[in-house]
């Protein structure tokens, strides 16, 4: 008798201890976020190369803030969708997880989720550009832009990783401790069209220990190589499989 794909992933995560999830926009998306990379992103309208990047900033930073401040406002009406509260409610049945977000929202950590490591930064945080001091700053609007450090008087920043930086490298270290830390059970592919190679690293460095989980609208580079794909939102999806 022929299992379905969706009960096979039922029974990965029924037995499973230790899960790694990576999750993107699509997740996100559900909630009402813009993506960029989808057919009604934001970078269809706006050119991430005079938004996200250092010499965008550079040359304009008030223009870049003006976008970076919308985000934040239109953030303050998400909610989390079931999806993220699927994944919380997952990470409370397992012996360990590890949630990988290329997200710079908050909607895991509002849904629940304890153990969240965003690869790509959070946009409720600010960096000062002359000391590289990081804290959390949830004002929006700013009440001025772009705004400035508090201490030195510097320009702050978005602490998102922009186009030709270097991902967080905390986070970096702290996905590869879990990956060596112990066997994995089962790796969830959620709502990222896996394009950055070390996401794809992860994915199927897990893998080798676990059969990776892909659910996606659509197809992405690392469908061939999932054990098991479930084609659909995640928020329909992962809260039949993780009961």
């Amino acid at each position: 008798m022929n299992i379905s794909p969706l009960e096979q992933a039922r029974e990965a995560l029924r037995g499973a201890k230790r899960v790694f999830a990576i999750t993107g926009a699509g997740v996100s998306a559900e909630s009402g976020v813009p993506t960029f990379r989808g057919s009604d992103g934001v970078w269809k309208k706006l050119d991430p190369y005079k938004l996200a990047t250092p010499e965008a900033f550079a040359g304009d930073p008030a223009f870049v803030w003006q976008w970076y401040d919308e985000r934040r406002q239109n953030l303050l009406n998400v909610k989390p969708n079931p999806a993220h509260l699927a994944l919380a409610q997952l990470e409370s049945q397992v012996d360990a997880f590890f949630l990988l977000t290329q997200n710079v929202d908050d909607l895991h950590e509002q849904a629940g989720s304890k153990t969240v490591v965003h690869v790509h930064g959070s946009i409720w945080q600010v960096r000062c550009t002359r000391e590289e001091t990081v804290y959390e700053d949830r004002r929006a609007p700013m009440p001025e832009l772009p705004p400035r450090c508090e201490i030195c008087g510097a320009l702050l920043r978005p602490n998102v990783v922009w186009f030709g930086e270097i991902i967080n490298l905390d986070a970096v270290h702290q996905a590869e401790s879990f990956l060596r830390s112990g066997g994995i059970d089962a790796v969830l592919l959620i709502g990222t069209e896996a394009v950055f190679p070390y996401i794809i690293h992860w994915a199927q460095t897990a893998q080798n220990r676990g059969p990776l989980i892909e659910i996606n609208i659509g197809k992405t580079g690392l469908s061939p190589y999932a054990d098991i794909r479930l084609d659909g939102k995640a928020g329909e999806i992962l809260p039949i499989i993780t009961k």
